[in-house]
């Protein structure tokens, strides 16, 4: 006898198993089960479903002596422990009212719906812990004999005869202990084991995702635009994935493609049009079935297409689609990760856009920078070559040639960066021309330090150089410009000097507040700085009645720059640039 009741005890434990698989297969119920924040409606529905699980185990069970040896204990106290306090006692009414109304009058009706109600209770006091994963299996083990051996002393409280009663736990008491103890560990095991396996499955989906991405990211720089590109992109995800064909679609045609033999029919009209209709629900769209008359049969007849649209500022840009082999489980992981790596995409492609439009903005921030070049400058600068030219022709030649050298590459110029030393060599025509106006009164220093080689912002270095030539004289009118570059610790030092009469600290105050003073080419060369290398990285003025510094500092490993071949290009601008000045 003790022989059959452990064996069917095991029996009830392993049907209870299978109906915890599908629980957790029933998308409401894994979302019931997983969070805690569930209505009331949630709640009863739950109750039901374990209050159900109870009965089963109640009609499953064996009688043995007037009583049933079942495995009810299980689904009322995983009720308590998964669900909480109300769903567990919740399942406990429910399977403690069937038990005695399945039995009415009989020798342990009463006792065992009591202690049904019991069950529900400790699993209610042990939910928050059990939730918190502080309860290991053998805590569920030990709680769960707890509660059975609490059922076997009721049974003896209650149900008369004592005799009887005594007779009958002496009978099922170790079958019941210790089968539905284990019976618990496996029941809870069973929801974690699918819970984890599904958690699994999607890590191991989202890493695939990402490292198509990471390996896509150079190709998706450039939008959806470059053929070639769009093509590489296609090929990552065709040899990452066991899909039959990989499609990059714009809203209008396809920009690249990747399938096995055989799927060529994918290019026709009538295949992408459906695919292309699908973008507008700006959701991921299965077609996996089709009539023998329709263009799609000849696909779907083995495969199934799954349509994913890509988004860029809320509105459908494209669409990744894959064409997959059907097999005899669910797609819906399959939708799951075509959905999840056109959102990658789409967002990489939205912040490709934004770089793109930050660079764009960049550029007119430079153009507009290039067309403020002082009009005073020209006009002095004509004034002087007229000058020069009644006693010096070919000095004059030369200072037209500085001046139209000046303002080709201050207009024309389109590089972001320069070379420091093709910066040098940028502003030499313009020290040329106010050399030949000031004559002897402007003295014009130059220390970079060797072997320097860095990168730039274009023309940034014109307006601080026009500045102190401009508003640098000391009392008796002369000026002494220095322009110096050396390495600072981890960064590189630029700096121009005069010998004027300083800063007004006015000036100096709006500058650094961000305010407007009524100049335009600090204030902007320092907004230039802060929005490349950040926030710390403007204009630092040092300003005494004997003569102002203003410099920046670039982090050297980010704008060290060694060219190779192009050194001796840079060192003979350095060169030709110094002797010009001299």
């Amino acid at each position: 006898m003790p022989d059959t009741m452990f064996f069917s005890l095991l029996l009830n434990i392993g049907l209870l198993v299978l109906i915890a698989t599908l629980l957790t297969k029933i998308p409401i119920v894994r979302g019931m089960l997983l969070y805690d924040n569930n209505s009331p409606g949630c709640m009863a529905a739950l109750s039901v479903i374990f209050g159900l699980v109870s009965i089963i185990s109640t009609y499953t069970g064996v009688r043995e002596q007037g009583a049933i040896v079942n495995t009810r204990v299980i689904g009322v106290l995983a009720a308590g422990l998964l669900g909480g306090p109300w769903v567990g006692m919740g399942a406990a009414l429910i399977g403690g009212l069937h038990r005695y109304l399945f039995d009415i009058g009989g020798f342990t009706a009463l006792s065992c719906a009591l202690s049904t109600l019991m069950e529900g209770f400790v699993g209610s006091v042990f939910s928050r812990r059990f939730k918190m994963g502080k309860i290991s299996s053998t805590g569920i083990f030990l709680i769960t004999a707890l509660v059975e051996t609490g059922q076997m002393g009721i049974i003896l409280l209650i149900s008369r005869p004592f005799l009887a009663a005594l007779q009958l736990v002496e009978v099922i008491a170790f079958p019941m202990i210790i089968m539905n103890a284990l019976g618990m560990i496996i029941f809870l095991g069973t929801f974690n084991m699918v819970f984890m396996e599904e958690d699994s499955q999607f890590a191991e989906k989202m890493r695939l995702a990402l490292g198509i991405v990471e390996q896509s990211l150079p190709h998706l720089r450039k939008g959806l635009y470059s053929a070639a590109d769009m093509d590489a992109a296609a090929e990552i995800i065709y040899r990452s994935t066991s899909c039959a064909a990989v499609l990059i679609t714009d809203t209008r045609k396809i920009l690249a493609m990747k399938s096995d033999a055989g799927l060529c029919a994918l290019k026709g009209d009538s295949i992408l049009a459906p695919i292309l209709a699908s973008l507008h629900d700006q959701k991921p769209t299965i077609f996996d079935y089709a009539k023998k008359d329709d263009p799609f049969y000849p696909i779907l007849k083995n495969h199934m297409i799954v349509a994913a649209p890509m988004i860029e500022m809320d509105q459908p840009i494209g669409s990744l689609t894959m064409v997959i082999k059907k097999h005899w489980h669910n797609s819906q992981s399959n939708l799951n990760f075509a959905s999840e790596l056109a959102r990658l995409f789409s967002t990489q492609l939205e912040l490709s856009y934004l770089e793109y439009q930050k660079k764009l903005r960049r550029k007119a921030e430079f153009k507009a920078l290039q067309s403020q070049v002082n009009p005073h400058f020209l006009y002095n600068a004509l004034n002087t070559i007229s000058y020069v030219s009644r006693e010096n022709p070919d000095r004059a030649r030369e200072l037209l040639l500085s001046l139209s050298s000046y303002y080709r590459q201050t207009l024309e110029n389109d590089q972001y960066m320069l070379n420091l030393h093709t910066e040098l060599y940028h502003i030499s025509s313009y020290l040329d021309l106010e050399k030949a106006r000031f004559e002897e009164k402007l003295q014009v220093e130059i220390h970079v330090e060797e072997d320097l080689n860095c990168m730039v912002p274009a023309f940034i270095l014109q307006p601080l150089v026009e500045n102190a030539v401009r508003y640098g004289a000391d009392q008796t009118g002369n000026r002494l410009v220095s322009i110096h570059a050396h390495t600072t610790e981890d960064k590189i030092e630029i700096a121009v000097s005069d010998n004027g009469t300083g800063f007004p600290q006015e000036v100096l105050d709006r500058l650094y507040a961000g305010e407007s003073y009524g100049g335009v080419g600090l204030e902007n060369v320092h907004k230039r700085l802060k929005s490349i290398y950040g926030p710390d990285h403007g204009l630092y003025i040092q300003s005494s009645a004997n003569g102002s510094k203003v410099f920046f500092l670039i982090p050297s490993a980010d704008t060290e720059f060694r060219f190779g071949e192009e050194l001796a290009a840079t060192a003979h601008l350095k060169n030709n640039f110094t002797e010009r000045l001299l």
